[in-house]
Parts: C-alpha cells; sequence; structure tokens
C-alpha cells in the first residue's frame, strides 16, 4: 500500500477539502482491501477480463521487431485499453486519455476555433510535438489552427474527437522522442491509436449524462461489430453519435446581456470507422481501415452591451446582442495497403494514407456595424470563410532479421515515405469582410485567402539486436526533406540492459525535429473582443514584411532519458524515466505589437480595424521561430494486482509525471521591432511556455472486479498553475489551485450480454480558483482559468448501457 502514503504526502500540501476528497475516496477502496484478507486463499484468482493486463500487450509502436511487450520494451510505453477508456465516462477520446495519462494535458477550454476543435499536450511540449498514428500509420492534422492565448498556441494538431471511441481496441502511447523512427513532429512522443479488427461479435453502447450544475448534457450511442470475409478475412466496423449542450461558468457583466463566453461549446459529431484485413494467399495480405467524421458545434463570443458598438445596432439590438461561432466540418481518412514476406524472408509493407479535414465557418447573432450604417443591411448571420487541409502520404517498409553471431539476430528495417500537403483558406461572402466586418468574427478578406501546397520525403534504417543475452541495443537514422523548408537529419540510440529477470536499465538518445506546417506558415486572421483586437499576419505577406518577421524554420531537439523497470515483488512492476528535452528554434506567436507600425502593416496586408474599436487596441501578430527551451521531467508508473480470494481481485495502478519547462534563450527581435522598442516575447507568452501546465500530475487508480461487479475509482493530482493574461502592462497573474479529482466509475453486468455502468468524473465537484471580478471583467468575462488542468465545468454525471452480441 506504498501508494497511498506516498499520495498522502502529497495531499498535505492540498486545501483541507481536497484532501478530505480523496481520502474518502481512497479510504472505500482500501476498506475492501482491509477487510478481504482474511477471505483470501492460497489459490490464484485469475485476472478478470475486465482488467487486461496492459503490461503483457504486444506492441507495434517503438519497435520495427514482431513480438515485443510493452514491459519489455527499451523506451517508455503505456498501453491504454479499451477498458481504461470505458471506465473514464467521457464521450470523447481526448478526455479519456487526459485521465488516465498523466504525461497528458489540455486546456479547461478554447475561445474562437480553439473553442471547436481542442488540443492537448503531452511531456508539456507543444501539440505540435506529438505524432498521433492510427494501425502505425500517420493521421492528417486538423485545418484548423488554435491562435488564442495559451499553452497550445500556433499548433494545429490531430483532433482526436474525431476518431470514433467504439473503433478503438487500445492505444500506445511512446513518451520519448521517435523522430528518426516515425519523423516529424515526434518530438515529445507518439500517440498510435489501434483499431479493433475481430470479426465476430460487437456491440451497442448507450450513454447519458450531464454536468452537476444541470448544464452540459451528453448523450452518446456508439456501436461496433465484427464480420467473418471468407475463411481468414476480417471486417470490425464502427459508428457513433454524441451530443454534448452549452455549459456556461463566466462570470457577471454587471450589464444587460450575460456573459456565456466561458463554457462547452454545443456540438454534434458522428463518426464511422472501419479496418479490414484479408490474406490474398500464403505471402501477401490486403488491409484496409478509415475513418470519417462530420461536426457542427456552436460556441458563444463576448457579450455586446448597448452603447458598445454603434448608435445604428443599438436600434436594431436595444438590449445589446451575444454573437456566436459555428462550424461545419468533415472530416476522413482511408488507408490502403498491402503486406507479406518475400521467399528469402524479407518482411514488406506498401501502402498510402488519405486524409482530409474541412471546416466551414459561420459568424451568426450578430450584424456588420459598417454594413448596417452604410447600406440598412442588417444581416446577422455571415459565412466567414473556411479552412481546408490534406495529407497523402505513402509509404515503403521492409524489414528481415540477420544472423550475425550476437546474442539474436539483427533486425534490419529500411523504408521510405514521400508526403504530399495541401492547406487552403477560403474567403467569406463580401458582406462578411465589408469594413470591419461583423462583430466577433470579420469574415476572411480575399487577401487572406491561400492555396499552398509542399511535398516531403523519407527515408530511414533502424537496426535492433541483443549484443549480449542481456544487452539489447538499437539504432534508427531518418533523412527528411520537405519543400521550402530544407533538409534534416535525426538519430536515436536506445539501450536496454536486464541486470536480472526482474530489474532492468533503460535509456536513449535522440534527436527529433518538426517542420512548421502550412497553416504556421499561411494562416490569417482577425480575433475580435469587446474593447480589442488582434490581426494574426501569414508569413510573406506585405504587412508581415513591414515587420520584418522571417520565414520559420524548423524546431529541431535533442533529447536524453534515462530509466529503469522493475518488479520489486512478485506482481510488482515499476517504471521509471527521467527526461531532458531542448528544443531551438521554438515556434510561438508573437507578443502583441501596439504601435503605428503594426497599424501600417496590418494596412499593408489589406486588413481593416473594425470601427468600433480604438486603433490603439488593436494589435498585430505572427507566428516566429521566437525561444529555444529545455523541458526536464520524470515519469513514473506502478502496478500490481492484489488478489482477495472470495471477494475477487483489485488491480491497482499508479502514475505520476513530474515536468517543468525554462526558457533557455529568446531570439532576437527583427531590426524593426527593436527599433521600435518591441520584443518578441511577453509575460504571456513566458507563462505559457513555463507554468501553465502542471508540473505534477499524479494519478492513484484501483480496479476491484468480483464476478459480475466492476469498480473503477481513481484520484488524480493537479499541482498549482499560473498565467499571465491580458493585452498589455500590467498583465494579470492568474492562478489555479492544485486538487485532487475523483472520478467513480460502477458497472454491473447482468449476464454476458448487458452491462450497466453508472458514474462520476469529478466526484467531489471541485472547481478551479476564481477570478477576482474586478479582474474578469477585464478578461472576456472568464471567472476561472481557461487553462485549468482540470477542467472548469466542476463534477459531471453518467449512467451507460452496453449489449454485446
Amino acid at each position: 500500500m506504498f501508494q497511498i502514503s506516498a499520495c498522502g504526502g502529497i495531499m498535505s500540501n492540498l486545501s483541507k477539502k481536497a484532501a478530505w476528497s480523496a481520502g474518502v475516496s481512497l479510504s472505500l477502496m482500501a476498506l475492501v482491501s482491509m477487510t478481504s484478507a482474511s477471505a483470501q486463499t492460497e489459490a490464484s484468482v485469475p485476472a478478470p477480463a475486465d482488467v487486461p493486463e496492459s503490461g503483457v500487450t504486444v506492441i507495434v509502436t517503438g519497435t520495427r521487431e514482431t513480438g515485443r511487450k510493452a514491459r519489455d520494451s527499451a523506451t517508455p510505453i503505456d498501453v491504454i485499453t479499451a477498458a481504461d477508456l470505458r471506465a473514464t465516462g467521457q464521450t470523447n477520446l481526448l478526455d479519456a486519455l487526459k485521465n488516465v495519462l498523466p504525461s497528458l494535458n489540455g486546456p479547461a477550454v478554447g475561445y474562437d476555433v480553439g473553442a471547436l476543435a481542442r488540443t492537448f499536450q503531452l511531456r508539456g511540449l507543444s501539440p505540435a510535438h506529438t505524432l498521433v498514428l492510427v494501425n502505425g500509420k500517420r493521421r492528417h492534422l486538423s485545418a484548423g489552427l488554435y491562435a488564442d492565448s495559451d499553452p497550445a498556441q500556433g499548433a494545429n494538431a490531430v483532433d482526436l474527437d474525431l476518431i470514433p471511441l467504439a473503433a478503438i481496441d487500445h492505444i500506445e502511447v511512446l513518451r520519448d522522442g521517435a523522430a528518426a523512427q516515425y519523423g516529424s513532429d515526434a518530438i515529445a512522443g507518439v500517440i498510435n491509436i489501434i483499431l479493433k479488427s475481430s470479426g465476430k461479435g460487437g456491440s451497442l453502447s448507450v450513454l447519458g449524462g450531464s454536468y452537476y450544475k444541470g448544464d452540459g448534457a451528453s448523450g452518446q450511442i456508439d456501436v461496433e461489430a465484427g464480420v467473418k470475409l471468407g475463411q481468414d478475412g476480417t471486417l470490425n466496423v464502427s459508428a457513433g453519435y454524441r451530443h454534448h449542450d452549452f455549459s456556461n461558468r463566466s462570470g457577471e457583466t454587471g450589464d444587460v446581456q450575460t456573459a456565456k463566453v466561458q463554457g462547452d461549446p454545443q456540438s454534434d459529431v458522428a463518426t464511422l470507422g472501419f479496418n479490414l484485413v484479408k490474406p490474398l494467399n500464403d505471402a501477401a495480405t490486403v488491409y484496409s481501415f478509415g475513418t470519417a467524421a462530420h461536426r457542427k458545434a456552436t460556441a458563444w463570443e463576448n457579450p455586446r452591451q448597448p452603447g458598445w458598438v454603434s448608435d445604428a445596432t443599438d436600434l436594431l439590438y436595444p438590449n445589446g446582442f451575444t454573437p456566436q461561432e459555428k462550424v461545419d466540418e468533415a472530416d476522413y481518412s482511408l488507408t490502403a495497403g498491402v503486406r507479406g514476406q518475400t521467399g528469402n524472408a524479407w518482411n514488406w509493407d506498401l501502402s498510402a494514407t488519405y486524409g482530409r479535414d474541412e471546416e466551414n465557418l459561420r459568424n451568426v447573432k450578430t450584424v456588420n456595424p459598417d454594413l448596417l450604417a452604410d447600406t440598412g443591411n442588417a444581416q446577422s448571420d455571415f459565412y466567414v470563410g473556411a479552412f481546408i487541409s490534406s495529407e497523402l502520404t505513402t509509404n515503403l517498409d521492409i524489414k528481415r532479421a540477420f544472423n550475425v553471431g550476437l546474442a539474436a539476430p539483427l533486425n534490419v528495417a529500411v523504408g521510405v515515405e514521400a508526403r504530399h500537403e495541401t492547406y487552403e483558406i477560403k474567403a467569406g461572402e463580401p458582406n462578411s469582410y465589408y469594413g470591419g466586418g461583423p462583430s466577433a468574427f470579420p469574415g476572411f478578406r480575399p487577401s487572406d485567402a491561400v492555396k499552398a501546397e509542399r511535398d516531403g520525403l523519407a527515408s530511414y534504417v533502424d537496426l535492433s539486436t541483443l549484443v549480449t543475452p542481456k544487452w539489447e541495443l538499437g539504432l534508427a537514422v531518418r533523412a527528411e526533406h520537405y519543400d521550402g523548408v530544407g533538409d534534416t537529419q535525426t538519430g536515436k540510440l536506445s539501450t536496454r540492459y536486464n541486470l536480472s529477470p526482474t530489474f532492468a536499465l533503460r535509456g536513449t538518445l535522440s534527436s527529433g525535429f518538426h517542420a512548421p506546417t502550412l497553416a504556421q506558415q499561411y494562416y490569417s486572421a482577425t480575433t475580435v473582443t469587446t474593447g480589442y483586437a488582434s490581426i494574426q499576419l501569414p508569413l510573406g505577406s506585405p504587412g508581415a514584411a513591414i515587420l520584418g518577421a522571417p520565414d520559420l524554420k524548423p524546431e529541431n531537439s535533442r533529447s536524453i532519458s534515462a530509466g529503469f523497470v522493475a518488479e520489486p515483488v512478485r506482481g510488482l512492476h515499476v517504471s521509471l524515466d527521467a527526461y531532458t528535452i531542448a528544443v531551438d528554434d521554438r515556434i510561438i506567436e508573437s507578443a502583441y505589437l501596439y504601435d503605428p507600425l503594426a497599424l501600417a502593416a496590418i494596412e499593408a496586408n489589406g486588413s481593416v480595424v473594425p470601427s468600433e474599436l480604438d486603433p490603439a487596441n488593436v494589435a498585430a501578430v505572427f507566428f516566429t521561430n521566437g525561444v529555444d527551451t529545455r523541458t526536464d521531467g520524470v515519469d513514473i508508473t506502478a502496478d500490481w494486482r492484489q488478489q482477495l480470494g472470495e471477494l475477487g481481485a483489485i488491480k491497482w495502478t499508479f502514475a505520476g509525471s513530474y515536468n517543468k519547462t525554462t526558457i533557455r534563450a529568446i531570439h532576437d527581435a527583427p531590426a524593426v521591432l527593436e527599433a521600435a522598442g518591441l520584443g518578441l516575447v511577453d509575460a504571456v507568452q513566458r507563462s505559457n511556455l513555463t507554468t501553465a501546465t502542471p508540473q505534477i500530475k499524479a494519478s492513484l487508480a484501483g480496479v476491484w472486479t468480483s464476478r459480475a461487479w466492476a469498480v473503477t475509482l481513481r484520484n488524480t493530482y493537479y499541482s498549482k498553475t499560473t498565467q499571465a493574461q491580458g493585452y498589455a502592462e500590467p498583465y494579470y497573474k492568474i492562478a489555479t489551485k492544485a486538487a485532487v479529482i475523483t472520478d467513480l466509475d460502477l458497472g454491473y453486468r447482468f449476464n454476458d450480454g448487458l452491462r450497466l455502468n453508472i458514474g462520476a468524473s469529478n466526484l467531489f465537484n471541485v472547481y478551479p480558483t476564481k477570478i477576482a471580478p474586478e479582474i474578469y471583467q477585464n478578461l472576456n468575462y472568464d471567472k476561472y482559468s481557461h487553462v485549468s488542468p482540470y477542467g472548469i465545468n466542476g463534477g459531471t454525471y453518467y449512467a451507460r448501457l452496453t449489449a454485446s452480441f
């Protein structure tokens, strides 16, 4: 029970309420353990099917070998099962992963496009530093780019919410740099989503829930089924639909229009997925898999009070108005390939993957004050434009084992990859960019519209072997070329030494890179809040040239990790890995630039300052390789299965992550900005990089199974975070208190085909620290920090009924 004692030490620094909450919930599980001591017998109780042994799962991530188990890996790998995801009670993949992975975090809510497609961080780095695979193949990026001020700023990451939960068999998370193995983006690690491939059976699941406060109602239905294709082929298909209603945690405005901006958007998401495998003969197998998703979502914007916009709008909206932003998104991905083995034992795999995401955006319940004043047109619904991105990736991978006189064969893998990427911004309808455009979200102008594309080519060599019966060694090197970006070479050296059957040391040295995405290079937008606006200048534009903004370079990284895996007592598995990751030329958004020079750049770019704003409150921003950072951390995991005789068994899991990022260097601003006294990095950017995510996140979970019952109780500790917020000096320092969040899931199986789960996330309804009203009325009425790692909505309850067939 050492995990409980360790957790108690951490909790001593928490508030009394949080510590009491965690203590009560842990005591419930511990009580089951202690009172069952007399009931234990010498007989071993088989592991229940609901609690699979993830450590002995055969993995395909981080290795080119066949048959490697997670517990035997030379690099740290988490295996998250479908049962783990299900027990969180979450309706989407991102929130489910945040609950079970201490190394993964994400902001509570976003704004504008960021409210509609959310992001995540692995090991405290940018979302752009995590590569997402599906069945080992690169997943395409979201077309939307997160441009609001938080740690995810400037990244267009993979949208995990658009992958159907019902299609997932398990997820392998590699917590180590892997660019030499997989290419760009894998600086922090790799998330590999493995789809179900069973050719028989299926399930139907229905879930309903709501926040304790009564809003944010959710409903979800998922179905999946497997069928045989002939004697040896399989096809697994899945579908899902979920609805989530608005939540609102905004502060009071003290005026006619209430604030609704801080909370969840309303969304409807439909998903489809399939996974097909069919052998052609003994030497070749064809396979194909894919997903499709459609999302409609609506988010509230800041309220416009009477007298804030114009006299004409006051006649139209005498009580003011609150605009909404809408997205209509279509996303799909398709992979097809063939793999097999030659007569001389070469294994080969040829595949192509195409993915596309299109987001059509509208600004509704609003008005264009310039259009209204000049023409009398009171239009309230505007098509403001679209983001579209696509990726076509073709891979050829071959591998073979050679006997070279070492303790094990030398595994040799080589491959090539070709990628074609596109990115497009579509202009809105003319009325959406007439004058300064409609309040909250002016449309994209023809000068913002862009069609961009580029090609990339990569090749790699990956070697691994046992030098001695106890010493494993691996080496990977990769060369890549991107049009418009240049060439890069990366490498990785990994090793593991088994000192005994129950203790091993492991470590890696690696370099990595992240090529700037087309969205980062060409993104352009005008973001309007109450009283302020920021205009994003695309690199290479006339406006960016006036500010001296240089073209983006690739981010380059160097990382080192060292750790151990151990089984100190039978059945207790422990791993610890310490790491440091240095990232050079990290891509960030510049500080808000207020100056006549910035206004000149905005004008040169063809943008127009909304008429209701003071030009002195309008800033220009652009993406730049602004800083060098260093991230140091430690990850620890432990799991133990406790047999309780007639009372079943408890699987205990402890996972913790310590992570700290420091800024090693701030790059010089372009000469024209320095001459104007303007810098690239402000207090907001510094806090986003260093203090806005928790340095410590740790969870202790127990899964008790006994006959028809399965109970999951998890406590997750988040350390304090702080973020500077505001548009100029003096900035506000917003803190989020440390807290323990408790999740409980109670499952009962009526028979082999019917199961009921009821539960609560954030069981004790913990909220972040409130922002004082005199501050939040200057921060878009945010009553809580929008980067709170444990959310702003408080507790939620749910019930799920699952029928298996």
